[in-house]
Formats: C-alpha cells, sequence, structure tokens
C-alpha cells in the first residue's frame, strides 16, 4: 500500500432531506435520497480498486459502516464555515497525516472512474497540481502536493465560475497544472437525463414525489 497517495472523499450521510436537495425540490426527498446512495454505490466501486489510504469527510457523524470503503479507511468530519474552508482543513489534515500527494473527490459524478484518479496521482509526480473539470463549471477532483490555501477563498462556491477562478489563482501561483478530462456531476435534474435513458441511474417510480 501506498501511504504518500490519500484519497480525500466528501461525503454527506444519506438521510432523507439533507442529500440532493437541488434534485429533492422537483423530484421529492426521497428519490433524491435513492439517486444519491446509487452515486455513493458507484463511487464505492471506483475507489474499491485503490491501494491507497482512503479520508471520508463526512458533514456529520458518519451512521453506516465506512470499512466496506477500502483496505485502510478513517472517518472524518469535515470542518469550516464554507466548502472552501472545509477543503482546505480536510487538506491540512491530510498532510499532517504524512501524505506527500493528496486528492479530493466527492460522490457527485457518475463517471469518475479509478483511471481518473490514479492518473491525477500519476501526473502529481511531473506537476504541481491536479484538476478535473466538471460540465457545470466547478471541479470534480483537485490533487495537491502542498498546500496553497489560496485557491480554497474567495471563491463563489456552487456557481459556473468555481473552475475558472480556481484555474486562475492556480495560475497567478505559478503551479504547474494537469487538466482531466471534462466529466458531468449530479446536481440538477436534467443532469440525470442520460443516467438514466443508459440505465446507469434509476428512480423507482413510488419515489415520485
Amino acid at each position: 500500500m501506498n501511504l504518500q497517495n490519500n484519497l480525500i472523499l466528501f461525503l454527506r450521510n444519506p438521510v432523507t432531506g439533507w442529500v440532493k436537495t437541488r434534485l429533492a425540490k422537483s423530484l421529492g426527498d426521497q428519490t433524491a435520497l435513492a439517486i444519491y446512495e446509487q452515486l455513493l454505490a458507484i463511487t464505492q466501486k471506483q475507489i474499491q480498486a485503490l491501494d491507497i489510504p482512503i479520508r471520508l469527510y463526512f458533514d456529520s457523524i458518519p451512521k453506516w459502516d465506512f470499512s466496506l470503503w477500502g483496505k485502510a479507511t478513517s472517518a472524518h468530519l469535515q470542518t469550516g464555515n464554507d466548502l472552501g474552508e472545509k477543503m482546505e482543513n480536510a487538506f491540512l489534515e491530510t498532510f499532517s497525516a504524512g501524505a506527500k500527494k493528496a486528492v479530493i473527490i466527492g460522490s457527485d459524478c457518475p463517471d469518475l472512474e479509478t483511471k481518473h484518479i490514479r492518473e491525477a496521482f500519476f501526473a502529481m509526480d511531473h506537476r504541481d497540481t491536479v484538476i478535473g473539470p466538471a460540465k457545470d463549471g466547478g471541479y470534480y477532483l483537485l490533487g495537491l502536493k502542498s498546500m496553497s490555501s489560496e485557491i480554497f477563498h474567495e471563491i463563489s462556491w456552487s456557481t459556473n465560475r468555481v473552475f475558472a477562478t480556481t484555474l486562475e489563482k492556480l495560475q497567478l501561483l505559478r503551479k504547474n497544472i494537469w487538466i482531466l478530462p471534462i466529466l458531468n456531476d449530479i446536481d440538477e435534474p436534467e443532469d440525470l437525463e442520460p443516467y438514466l435513458r443508459s440505465g446507469k441511474l434509476s428512480i423507482d417510480s413510488s419515489f415520485k414525489k
């Protein structure tokens, strides 16, 4: 096991009314929860093949068996006033624990595969940082070898400027950047359509609002 490479995974506890709230507005809380649980299963499958420490960062004390996520899995609480501070603190804790390379992902990207995560760690043999842009203007993955706190502050989170602003900050810091392929996040009902058609995700009719 490579202890110097650490994967950070940001999660919400799968509780009705607390996950995929933008989906829930039109599809209902139960359907949003069902979709989130499917996304968790997809993410879990992709990271289980990684032989590295997995650090799960929950929004509240975990209520389920996180040991199933990998051989060296640990659970932590997200701390901070916004997403930027929470990610910054997670990276700080991960580097303090001995990591030389750290990659953070969420569980909203059904197209994220093991190969993308492995590419991110490999790229940091030659680059300072790695970022995976999402189609909605955010990013689905960020990889660092050292802290650059500036990239977590003065960002308008949950907007279509997150990736562009972060990239500008990294360029101002003169970081050598590797950019991964653009992938899709699941946030809005229209994001679901291609995955429902392909069968990668499904909605039980009994859950519909």
